[in-house]
């Protein structure tokens, strides 16, 4: 994440006791999740959204995992090396928007509503709850430019919607006491030598709400707080339960779609891709997620490009199937001093 100085554009709204959008949000159930599962919890909010009509609050903390936006190309937006190190999983949401990092100190919200036609992307339905609640907490929080929250010149939580004739699903995350270490290396991008259409990251520079906050809570205490504002502002008296069916319909959609690769990499994903190696460029085809061509340049005269082509062509272009390929060709090719750590890093 780029930590240079981005300047917020600051939105201030004025909040009355009784907003007129309260109106939107009808009778509401919540759900706090206990499990930290961060597979089962997107499909938990997918569940939600597409099943039934009725409205949701839903919130819930997610062990490290690294979530990526529906229109994004994973291979560019994320360390992998890192992250494969650190055995942080990568998961692809329903919603659109950038790549986020969540923990345990991250809290994430979700509103799950019938909409009125002609006002479904809204984001200041929802953020303006979240402000209100910050507020009241001696913040100074407010909207910036890309419907982010912020602190100072800081972001504390990204949003993003996904709508479904009038449904919508809003949700965000609060960053409360997350490792930003972790989160800046975790998602630092690898744009460079991509091509396609696919949706990139604003990075920004963020800070822990428990930084700023005079108050010594834990993350639990925080949520807590953040759970009784909410079921008070939206004067929400249900508590919601999911049932054993739900759950084992739940974690089918975790088998089929949340826990596979051609989902979280392979999901749209049409791009091309160079890279320099050994003074030859190197372009990749990939479709869908597979590598398709592989043609080379330069005047090395590399003899193992032939190799490469032949072990890397059908593969998804993704980082266990890349490391393991050239590993193989590795043992296999023993040839002009050839790296395969080194091509791995100028292939991902």
């Amino acid at each position: 994440m780029n930590l240079g100085a981005n300047i917020a554009i600051r939105i201030d709204i004025k909040i009355e006791h009784k907003p007129k959008w309260f109106c939107y949000f009808g009778e509401m159930k919540v759900l706090v999740q206990q499990t930290h599962d961060p597979y089962f919890n997107l499909a938990v909010e997918e569940f939600l959204f597409r099943n039934g009509k009725e409205e949701y609050l839903y919130i819930y903390r997610n062990n490290p995992s690294v979530i990526i936006g529906k229109h994004q190309n994973t291979m560019a937006e994320i360390n992998h090396w890192f992250i494969n190190n650190q055995k942080v999983p990568v998961i692809r949401r329903l919603s659109g928007g950038g790549t986020v990092y969540h923990d345990l100190g991250n809290v994430n919200f979700c509103f799950i509503i019938n909409g009125q036609a002609g006002n479904l992307v809204n984001f200041l339905n929802f953020n303006r709850l979240i402000i209100r609640f910050l507020n009241q907490l001696g913040l100074d929080a407010f909207i910036g430019e890309k419907n982010d929250i912020r602190i100072g010149n800081h972001k504390v939580s990204g949003n993003a919607e996904h709508i479904l004739k009038n449904r919508v699903l809003h949700h965000g995350t609060l960053l409360y006491n997350t490792d930003l270490a972790l989160l800046n290396e975790a998602i630092r991008s690898n744009e460079y030598g991509y091509q396609d259409r696919a949706i990139r990251s604003n990075r920004s520079s963020t800070i822990n709400i428990a930084d700023v906050l005079k108050m010594n809570w834990s993350v639990e205490e925080f949520t807590n707080r953040l759970v009784d504002f909410l079921t008070k502002e939206l004067k929400i008296d249900e508590n919601f339960t999911l049932t054993p069916e739900m759950v084992n319909d739940i974690n089918i959609l975790v088998k089929e779609k949340y826990s596979k690769s051609d989902w979280n990499y392979g999901y749209n994903a049409n791009y091309s891709f160079s890279t320099n190696f050994n003074g030859e460029k190197i372009t990749i085809t990939v479709e869908n997620g597979i590598i398709t061509s592989l043609n080379s340049s330069g005047s090395s005269g590399m003899t193992i490009i032939d190799d490469i082509k032949k072990q890397l062509l059908g593969l998804p272009h993704d980082f266990s199937h890349l490391v393991k390929a050239i590993h193989n060709l590795d043992i296999n090719s023993k040839k002009e001093g050839f790296d395969s750590e080194n091509l791995s890093k100028k292939l991902i």
